[in-house]
């Protein structure tokens, strides 16, 4: 029998298992979903802004099963089988940072790893915290603007997990289109 990991990973965790239309066609398990690119799951990403424009990248725990230290979204996490993407992402920064800010649904994007595939329903918040990070399933987190994540992420110096990598690009297409700062104004 398998056991959590240190940071609460099951790997007995039911998804639902979509296709490339984000269609449900079955479940699997997270074990199985984790080590098969061809079983397409769902997952959440939630980047919170601060009022003054920054964005909160959190770091992973080293004991997570996928991408252990790695920064990845402000929060994010799997669909569990029957939940939906939005009450997911309220459970995630529930869980994650402590915090239930309103969310702007920002899209969906399909993330290829050699791991895994999800589609990803991409979220934004705001918040200046206090923030609460869960003790097992991160190692805190920073601050970061727009600006100053460009660079490092062209040169491929800042370590992302590959859904905060597509998180931050389609972030950034949002911001060349004028669309993410009226999107954040109504937050």
């Amino acid at each position: 029998m398998e056991t959590l990991s240190a940071a609460g990973d099951d790997p007995d965790e039911l998804f639902d298992r979509v296709d490339a239309a984000d269609r449900v066609i079955g479940q699997v398990r997270r074990a199985e979903a984790h080590r098969d690119p061809a079983l397409i799951h769902r997952s959440v990403q939630i980047l919170v802004f601060a009022r003054d424009g920054r964005v909160l990248l959190q770091r992973r725990s080293a004991a997570k099963d996928l991408f252990p230290g790695c920064y990845c979204a402000s929060a994010s996490g799997h669909v569990a089988s029957g939940e939906d993407y939005t009450a997911t992402a309220r459970r995630e920064l529930r869980e994650e940072l402590g915090i239930a800010p309103a969310l702007a649904y920002l899209g969906k994007e399909t993330v290829l790893s050699v791991e895994e595939t999800e589609i990803t329903a991409l979220f934004a918040a705001r918040s200046d915290g206090p923030f609460t990070f869960h003790p097992t399933e991160t190692a805190g987190g920073v601050f970061f603007t727009l600006d100053d994540l460009r660079a490092p992420r062209l040169r491929d110096t800042l370590v992302l997990t590959p859904a905060a990598r597509v998180a931050l690009a389609a972030l950034d297409r949002l911001d060349h289109a004028s669309i993410l700062s009226g999107l954040l104004a109504m937050l």
